[in-house]
Formats: C-alpha cells, structure tokens, sequence
C-alpha cells in the first residue's frame, strides 16, 4: 500500500475497524518483520543495521500492550458503549507504530546521551538527562523511520508511524489542543499509555524508573494522577486498566 492510499480519516473498507485480532501472533509477525538484520538507505547509501534483538525487547511488549487496548476499544465501540468511537487507525499500524516508537534511541545523536545513563539509577537524580534523550529520540525518531521506508518498507509511509515516533512522549491534552495539536491525539495516546505503564512495571534496567517495590496497582494510580493532568485521555486509561490489566473498573478508583 503506497503512501498516496493513506488518508486522515478511517477507511471506508468494512474491515478496518478490527475487534477479532490474535494480538500475540500479529505482534510476533510484525516483531520477525522487523528483528535483526534490516536493510536501510542513508542519504541514498544503502546499509544494513539490527535495531531489535530478538530476546529482551522492551518495544515488543509495549506493541502487545498497545494491540491488546487498541483492540479492547475496537470492541467496545463496536458495541455502542457509551458513544465510544472506533480507533482511526488500524490495529496492526497501531501496533508496528508502537514498535518503532523508539526508534530514534538507535540514531547517532542519541548514542553520547545513551552512553551517558548507562550503569545509573534512572530514578534518582537523572531526570534532565532522561529529557534530553527524550527529546532527542522523538525528533530523531522520524528519521530513522525513513531510513526503512526508504529501503522498500511500504508500509511505512503511512503518516501515523512517524508521528507516534516525534509526539509519543507528549501528554494527550497536548497533542490534542492548539495549533500545534494533532489530529491522531488519541491513537497517540494510546500508545503512550502502553509505553508509560511498561517503563513503570518494567525490571530492565534501561526502563527502570520506578521507586523500590513498585508494584503495578502503583503503576495505575499514577496512570489515574495522569489522567488528571491530562497526560492520559480518560476512556482510554479507564479501558486499559479495567480490560487489559483488570485491574479495576474505573480511573476514578
């Protein structure tokens, strides 16, 4: 599918809206699809570079948990709940964007940065250097995206993918409102929501930015604090953990 099919709307085909999807084996396809060996084009240079091991992969887990929610929205619009509405994107491009989202990580200009939190205590007093990474990573994100597309991968001229790349780490309200908002807000959010929760149960130690004895019920009542400074997009957040974590029925809890 070449870049010109893509459209800032949903898809009128009557399967674009997935509720029934094997998240697992769709993340698997996707994940062999993209692990190893990948070739790419530098300033019209053809190279070859590995961006995913294919053993410890904080990004696969992140593209389960983002499948399994945009998934469980699907269902639940699907059913009327509440005015709810379908996702704009498909779940398969939500979940390949929620595996490159970090992507820019793997460019030169974050390599000094990543160098330099290597061996520390994320949670203590590395905060700025956090920030810079991240900003670094989202605007370089987009780059290393093209550097795939570039060598063949069509799929990856769907304007989405780079987006979730440059505005991941942004709260909703953000993305949502102004002139600088976005109109994927809400797919963007997401994705954030998936890669937020995974930092804060993760044990890697590249995520590792939790307090001692963090537990996930932790995790939620920051999710809810999130939502409450509008980092989170409420239904979204409530869905995610009532439906994927089951762990509670209501962000307000």
């Amino acid at each position: 599918m070449g870049a010109a099919t893509y459209t800032r709307r949903r898809s009128d085909f009557p399967d674009f809206i997935q509720t029934d999807v094997d998240i697992d084996a769709l993340a698997d396809e996707i994940f062999l699809r993209y692990a190893g060996e990948q070739k790419v084009v530098v300033d019209g240079t053809p190279y070859t570079a590995t961006y995913f091991l294919r053993g410890y992969c904080p990004d696969l887990r992140v593209m389960k948990l983002a499948g399994e929610l945009a998934l469980r929205v699907n269902r639940r619009a699907a059913l009327g709940d509440m005015g709810l509405k379908a996702l704009r994107i498909t779940v398969r491009d939500i979940m390949l964007a929620a595996l490159l989202h970090d992507l820019g990580k793997q460019h030169e200009d974050c390599a000094p940065f990543l160098d330099l939190l290597k061996n520390r205590d994320l949670r203590s007093h590395e905060q700025k250097l956090l920030e810079i990474v991240r900003d670094v990573h989202c605007r370089k994100g987009p780059c290393m995206i093209d550097r795939l597309k570039d060598a063949g991968r069509e799929e990856l001229s769907n304007p989405f993918i780079s987006t979730v790349a440059r505005r991941h780490g942004e709260d909703y309200q953000t993305n949502r409102n102004g002139q600088l908002g976005c109109w994927w807000a809400r797919e963007i959010n997401l994705i954030t929501i998936a890669d937020d929760y995974d930092a804060m149960v993760s044990e890697g130690p590249e995520r590792a930015y939790k307090p001692e004895n963090f537990t996930p019920r932790d995790a939620v009542k920051l999710l809810r604090t999130g939502v409450e400074h509008g980092r989170y997009e409420t239904r979204l957040a409530e869905i995610f953990i009532s439906d994927v974590l089951g762990l509670g029925s209501s962000v307000a809890g």
